[in-house]
């Protein structure tokens, strides 16, 4: 049994860009844009199809995720009935589980399932708010609950364009070696967060399938291009409530421990045998761009005041 209505050729599935990856897909995606509107960065296809999976896949190993690790395969089931499958860094299958979760199962793929397909190709992206500046791109990492979403939302709203509201994935060419590219196009807010960014029921996609968020579309945020990258924060809550911001600088080494632990599906990198492939690419980007630790308070009273700093910042070292 096949879902998604296409019934071409290989040659004729629809062709988008993500990531900086070409994807070829079984489906029609309407949360992503045309492949003429982005630049590929990774000519080697990715081929996405829907298609029925079975329960469970031969595995040697069992993520603390729940991710089932074989050879050069990946799977992943949700309690909803979703299953994806990703296979030797070229291809997604996902499973919606019925045609009621297709919208849900199809931005799961796009998030989940092209993260592992992205550490299949030894790409190790960022789990990250990100925005464009004069310089490049700049990332806000952090775990989840972090607030990376809403940081990017207000980022947004303050006239920057976005990359990334939870996964970046930085790629290397002749012309740069740490080459940021856009994700998908949407932000991942709770329903006051996306009030407050006021994003209505015109952009919402579909509920989340993780953390009762709902997922809204919004291609007009997001930048066009790929960029290198400028800088890092990473970001945590400050214990007071009633604390201002704190901004640091950070040194190299502190920056590649945080980033070990704000690598996206960090907890792939060890049973895939990334773990000096990691330290190797950490080194040179946190000894290549500048890093600071961001602090601030959990206090939904004083966002904006503490956004208006944290902006601030960034327009004082990167430029709008």
């Amino acid at each position: 049994m096949r879902f998604g209505g296409f019934t071409g050729t290989p040659d004729q599935m629809p062709q988008y860009c993500v990531h900086g990856l070409l994807l070829k897909s079984g489906f029609d995606i309407p949360e992503l844009p045309a492949r003429q509107a982005q630049q590929v960065l990774d000519e080697t296809p990715v081929e996405m199809v829907m298609s029925e999976l079975p329960s469970s896949i031969d595995h040697h190993a069992v993520t603390k995720d729940g991710y089932l690790l074989g050879d050069n395969k990946i799977m992943i089931a949700l309690e909803n009935g979703i299953r994806c499958l990703i296979e030797a860094g070229n291809r997604v299958t996902i499973d919606p589980g019925g045609k009621h979760n297709e919208p849900a199962a199809r931005l799961f793929a796009l998030s989940a399932g092209l993260g592992c397909l992205l550490h299949q190709r030894n790409y190790l992206p960022l789990h990250c708010a990100a925005v464009e500046t004069a310089k490049g791109c700049v990332a806000f990492c952090g775990n989840a609950g972090d607030g990376k979403s809403t940081l990017a939302a207000s980022f947004q709203m303050a006239g920057f364009n976005l990359f990334s509201d939870d996964r970046l994935t930085i790629h290397a060419t002749a012309e740069h070696p740490y080459l940021a590219a856009p994700s998908i196009p949407a932000l991942h807010l709770y329903e006051q967060s996306g009030a407050l960014a006021g994003l209505g029921d015109d952009h919402l996609a579909v509920d989340s399938y993780r953390f009762g968020k709902h997922i809204h579309l919004v291609p007009e945020a997001y930048s066009q291009h790929p960029s290198p990258m400028a800088g890092l924060y990473f970001t945590d809550w400050h214990e007071d409530e009633t604390a201002e911001p704190v901004i640091a600088p950070m040194g190299q080494l502190n920056a590649m421990m945080r980033l070990r632990r704000d690598v996206s599906l960090t907890h792939l990198i060890e049973p895939l045998g990334r773990e000096q492939h990691f330290m190797t690419w950490a080194a040179r980007l946190c000894g290549s761009v500048p890093a600071f630790h961001l602090v601030r308070p959990r206090n939904k009273d004083r966002h904006e005041h503490c956004m208006s700093l944290i902006i601030s910042h960034v327009r004082d070292t990167f430029g709008t």
